[in-house]
C-alpha cells in the first residue's frame, strides 16, 4: 500500500508596500469587482485551475532595519472570498470572509536580515498571535530561541470554500510587509 501524502508546492511571495497602521476596512466588503489587491491566489484563474486546496501555509515577513525592529503594531489578515453568481445570472458580487486575524512580533534575540529577490533586510517575524475572537490558525511558532537567530513562526489557516484569498498588513512607520505562501 503506497505511503499517503500531502504536496509540498515551493513557497509563493506576495508583497505590500507602505503598509498602514490599520487594515484597509474598505478592501474586505461585499463587491462587484473582483478583489485584485494582495492577492495570495485566485481559484478562478487559469494559473491555477484545478486546484482545490483546503489549507493555507504562510511565513510573514517585514522589510526594515534593525535587529529586530521598531515598528510596533503589526499585523496580517487572511480575508477568503466567495465568488457568487446574481439571480439574474449576468453578475458576480465577492463576498469576504475573515479567515485569521493575527498579531506579529518577535521574541528576544537577534533577528537576522535576509537579501531575498534583491531587497535587502527582510525579517521573518519569530511571534504570531492569533487575535481573539477570530477563526482558529494553526500557530507554530518557535519553543526556544537562539540568542543570534530567531528561528521564523508559520502560521496554516483553513481556507476552504475560498475561492480568492487576500492578505492585508498593518504596522507602524509603513513598511514594507509581506508573506510567503503555499497550498495544501
Amino acid at each position: 500500500m503506497p505511503p499517503i501524502t500531502t504536496p509540498q508546492q515551493n513557497f509563493r511571495k506576495v508583497t505590500a508596500a507602505t503598509v498602514p497602521s490599520a487594515y484597509d476596512a474598505a478592501a474586505a466588503v461585499l463587491t462587484f469587482t473582483e478583489p485584485s489587491t494582495s492577492v495570495l491566489f485566485n481559484l478562478t484563474s487559469a494559473s491555477v485551475s484545478g486546484e482545490n486546496p483546503s489549507l493555507l501555509h504562510l511565513l510573514p515577513f517585514i522589510i526594515a532595519a534593525g535587529s529586530p525592529p521598531t515598528n510596533t503594531g503589526m499585523g496580517m489578515r487572511i480575508i477568503g472570498w466567495r465568488k457568487y453568481l446574481s439571480t439574474d445570472g449576468t453578475t458576480f458580487w465577492y463576498m469576504p470572509n475573515v479567515l485569521a486575524d493575527l498579531t506579529l512580533a518577535f521574541t528576544s534575540g537577534t533577528v537576522p536580515g535576509y537579501t531575498i529577490d534583491g531587497v535587502a533586510n527582510t525579517r521573518t517575524f519569530s511571534s504570531a498571535v492569533q487575535v481573539a475572537g477570530t477563526p482558529t490558525a494553526y500557530l507554530y511558532s518557535p519553543a526556544t530561541a537562539a540568542p543570534n537567530n530567531v528561528e521564523p513562526a508559520t502560521v496554516i489557516v483553513d481556507i476552504t470554500g475560498s475561492q480568492i484569498v487576500t492578505a492585508q498588513f498593518k504596522s507602524s512607520g509603513t513598511p514594507t510587509m509581506g508573506a510567503f505562501w503555499s497550498t495544501l
